[in-house]
């Protein structure tokens, strides 16, 4: 009886919700939204800024568009150092797998080159009057140094791992909200049948239980990242992994790289690893924008890199071959 009870309860309550579907409505009212993304790099002149609205689909699926949201004739200018750059548009063919099916479309400056830590601003006025604006800061590789504790990789390698130390040669105020993302990886090809691949294996801090890798966060205020060899050594067996034809792999070098960037971008780039990283599940994308009147990305970002020689010794003791 209680069985039964609880079946018809159940049934109740689907059936109420079921009845009153004129109610639910998962698409919100339209609001149409623009969005500007330029990320600033120091180590060129050469800078590129996109802008784009929203768009309504019959339906709910988004990708029934097929009309390039690109907001064409805006006038984009960029402050910095006393100095005002104007951005052009320009257009170039698509290179990726996109449902779009004209020319992607973008705007640009070749005479954009920062060289100091200092702040920076982007105006961009749409064809229909609406503006958007973002400040930001410069960070260029001027005021940063790294060093590693051991630049080559061997068999006689003594010590149980290899570090890796950076500063700020500038330590004034203009470099407050820095950055920093590390990242140590093995470059390599793989060929087969006369096809190469050039590849490379991200190396993680430590696992979790020995399964689950952890990699290092991007964080500011920190000065140093260090690797343990062991896991090292277990990164560069994983790059064949169950593979016996341990010959089709070419082993270059490993490189540390140091992503440095500003606080906008910081949080951005945040987001976005913590919502695709393949150990987590996620309902929605959050936003992260610093964008006033619309959404996007405006900020700064500078590689410093470093090399680390992986000895032939060393390399093949795992079976490969060293490029």
């Amino acid at each position: 009886m209680k069985k039964l009870l609880l079946i018809l309860l159940i049934s109740s309550i689907a059936i109420s919700i079921f009845s009153c579907d004129d109610s639910v409505n998962p698409k919100a009212g339209f609001e149409e939204v623009y969005i500007l993304n330029c990320i600033i790099r120091s180590d060129t002149s050469y800078q590129v800024a996109t802008i784009s609205h929203s768009f309504d689909v019959e339906g709910y699926d988004p990708y029934t568009n097929e009309n390039d949201p690109f907001i064409k004739d805006a006038q984009i200018k960029l402050f910095y150092n006393n100095s005002v750059f104007v951005m052009s548009d320009s257009s170039a063919p698509r290179t990726d797998n996109s449902r779009y099916k004209t020319q992607q479309n973008f705007y640009y400056t070749k005479s954009f080159k920062p060289m100091y830590n200092r702040p920076m601003k982007i105006e961009a006025v749409l064809p229909n009057g609406k503006i958007l604006t973002a400040e930001s800061d410069v960070l260029t590789l001027n005021s940063i140094h790294v060093y590693s504790t051991d630049k080559k990789i061997s068999l006689n390698n003594t010590q149980d791992v290899i570090g890796f130390n950076w500063g700020r040669l500038n330590t004034s105020s203009d470099n407050k909200g820095v950055y920093f993302s590390p990242e140590l990886v093995i470059l390599y090809a793989y060929e087969k049948n006369n096809v190469v691949e050039n590849l490379q294996k991200k190396i993680p801090l430590y696992y979790i239980n020995g399964e689950t890798p952890v990699y290092p966060q991007i964080e500011t205020e920190i000065q140093s990242c260090t690797f343990e060899m062991d896991v090292v050594n277990r990164a560069m067996a994983e790059i064949s992994g169950g593979d016996l034809q341990k010959g089709n792999y070419k082993i270059n070098k490993a490189v540390f790289r140091l992503l440095v960037m500003d606080a906008g971008l910081a949080a951005y780039y945040s987001t976005q690893k913590t919502f695709l990283d393949e150990f987590s599940m996620r309902v929605n994308q959050p936003d992260a924008s610093n964008i006033q009147g619309g959404l996007g990305v405006f900020g700064s970002y500078s590689v410093k890199q470093v090399n680390i020689e992986l000895t032939t010794d060393y390399v093949e003791s795992f079976g490969y071959q060293k490029k």
